[in-house]
């Protein structure tokens, strides 16, 4: 059930129906925030391919948002890991920007990046010691000859 501190996003977001207008409701979430650069960085689908933008961001965002099921706060946070795992830097600024308006600390964002790097690293290292395991036990690594050590 939608938060009563959210329904009008979710009022907007059902009401949009171009993908322009899809993209602007976004911005009920943090309202003093303008939509130009989402607009511009979608563009392409904008003009050429709008149910891409329905697909794949507004009814998920809507569902969330609808569905109530996180705090903004929560929410944003679990986006702001998400971001910076994947790295998409962009995004980041406005999970952080989100995260701040719902009421977030700087140290709980913080907080999310570390667990984010660590996430990250560990499986960094997790998946270059099997590809290393795999290099040293392949018939191809083990016929050349080394340096004696």
């Amino acid at each position: 059930m939608t938060r009563p501190d959210e329904m009008k996003v979710v009022k907007a977001m059902k009401e949009a129906k171009t993908a322009r207008e899809k993209i602007l409701s976004w911005g009920t979430q943090r309202p003093e925030t303008g939509m130009d650069r989402a607009l511009h960085v979608l563009r392409a689908y904008v003009d050429r391919k709008p149910e891409m933008i329905e697909t794949f961001a507004h009814n998920q965002l809507t569902q969330t948002t609808e569905r109530g099921i996180l705090d903004k706060k929560t929410r944003y946070l679990v986006l702001l890991g998400i971001y910076m795992s994947l790295r998409h830097w962009q995004g980041i600024n406005a999970q952080c920007c989100n995260a701040r308006t719902a009421g977030c600390s700087e140290e709980e964002i913080l907080e999310v990046a570390f667990l984010a790097n660590y996430g990250a690293s560990k499986m960094m290292l997790v998946e270059s010691s099997m590809a290393l395991a795999d290099v040293f036990e392949s018939p191809t690594y083990k016929s050349i000859e080394g340096q004696n050590k």
